[in-house]
C-alpha cells in the first residue's frame, strides 16, 4: 500500500468518526421513516432542519474545519515529520496496485462528501448550495494531502489520486441532486489475504489485523453497490421488495506485492484482477425510531457485510461462500 494511501485513509477514518454524532440521514430515508414513526422529542436533534438554522450552520463549520485541522495536525506529526521533504514535485502512480488505492481514493471521497452534504442539509441549508459545499468540503478535504505529498522526497503529488477523489464528490453529489437519496453506493470489505501474517511482506502490509485492514490490498474488495427498490416501477413487486437489499458489483486484485522498479517489469505476470457479482445489504435502510441508531447505521453502511459472491478473473468464474 503506498504511504499516500495509508494517510489519506487515517484522514478519512477521524473525518468520519468526528461526524458520526452529528450524521444526517439521505432525505428519503428520513421522508419514509416519519411517514411511519414519530421522533421522539430527544431525537430532533437528528432532524433535518427545514430552514436554515444559523446555529447548525456554525456548528457544521467548526466542526469542519476543527476535524480538518485536528487531522493535519495528526498527519503532520505521525508522517511527515519523520520524512525527508524535498521541492514540490508530481508522481504518477496510475500503473500501481492494479488501481486498488485509486478506488479506496474514490472511496474516501465519495463518503466524506456524502456526509458533509448531510451535515450542511442537516443545518437546514437549501438543497443545491448543501451539495455544492458538502461536496466541495469533501474533495478538498480528501484532496490536500496531495499538496503535502508533492513535498516528499520519495512520493510526490498525485494527479490520478486527485481524480479519484473527484469521481468520489460526484457520485456523492450526483446521488443527492438527481434523487436526494444514495442510490449508488461504494462500500469496502476485507478478508484477509495470504499476504497476511507472512512475516516476507510485513513491511509492505504490517505485523497485525490492525495493519492488514489498512495495507493488505490484496484482501480489498471496492464495491459499487445499486439501491435496486428505489429504481423499480410503481408495482405490487416493488411494494414487497427489501429497501434494504441491494445489488453490488465489486473490484478486487490478487498477487500486488510491490517491485514496481524492477526493470523486469514481473508484476505485469503476477498480479491480476478480480470482478465479483453479489447481493448487499442496505444497513441505512433498516429503520428504528431512534435518531442515534439510524445515524450509526448510515455511518457503518460504509462496510459491507460480507455475503455470498460470484467470483471473475483469469483463472475463470468461482464462488466465493464470505466476501
Amino acid at each position: 500500500m503506498s504511504n499516500s494511501t495509508q494517510r489519506t485513509t487515517c484522514f478519512f477514518l477521524a473525518f468520519i468518526l468526528a461526524f458520526f454524532s452529528l450524521s444526517a440521514q439521505d432525505s428519503a430515508g428520513v421522508r419514509a421513516f416519519h411517514f411511519q414513526h414519530d421522533f421522539r422529542k430527544a431525537d430532533s436533534f437528528f432532524q433535518n432542519e427545514l430552514s436554515l438554522n444559523p446555529r447548525r450552520k456554525r456548528l457544521v463549520s467548526v466542526m469542519g474545519l476543527g476535524v480538518y485541522a485536528g487531522s493535519m495536525l495528526y498527519l503532520g506529526s505521525a508522517w511527515y515529520s519523520q520524512e525527508d521533504l524535498s521541492r514540490f514535485h508530481f508522481f504518477n502512480d496510475m500503473h500501481e496496485w492494479k488501481q486498488i488505492d485509486k478506488a479506496g481514493h474514490t472511496l474516501g471521497g465519495y463518503h466524506s462528501s456524502r456526509m458533509m452534504i448531510g451535515m450542511y442539509k442537516w443545518s437546514g441549508m437549501e438543497k443545491n448550495k448543501a451539495i455544492l459545499y458538502g461536496s466541495l468540503s469533501g474533495f478538498l478535504a480528501m484532496s490536500s494531502i496531495e499538496v503535502f505529498d508533492g513535498f516528499g522526497e520519495t512520493w510526490g503529488f498525485s494527479w490520478p489520486d486527485i481524480g479519484a477523489n473527484f469521481l468520489g464528490a460526484s457520485l456523492a453529489a450526483g446521488n443527492q441532486w438527481l434523487w436526494n437519496e444514495d442510490r449508488i453506493q461504494l462500500k469496502v470489505s476485507y478478508v484477509p489475504s495470504v499476504y497476511a501474517g507472512n512475516p516476507d511482506f510485513e513491511h509492505l502490509f504490517g505485523s497485525n489485523p490492525a495493519e492488514w485492514i489498512l495495507k493488505d490490498y490484496n484482501g480489498h474488495t471496492m464495491w459499487l453497490s445499486v439501491r435496486v427498490h428505489s429504481f423499480l416501477p410503481e408495482s405490487t413487486f416493488r411494494d414487497r421488495y427489501p429497501r434494504w437489499l441491494n445489488l453490488a458489483v465489486g473490484y478486487g486484485a490478487e498477487g500486488l506485492e510491490g517491485g514496481y522498479d524492477d526493470p523486469s517489469k514481473a508484476w505485469l505476470e503476477r498480479e491480476y484482477r478480480q470482478l465479483y457479482l453479489s447481493l448487499d445489504i442496505d444497513v441505512s435502510q433498516i429503520r428504528t425510531r431512534s435518531g442515534f441508531l439510524n445515524t450509526l447505521f448510515s455511518v457503518v453502511n460504509i462496510v459491507r457485510i460480507p455475503l455470498p459472491a460470484v467470483q471473475f478473473d483469469k483463472t475463470g468464474v468461482g464462488f466465493r461462500a464470505f466476501q
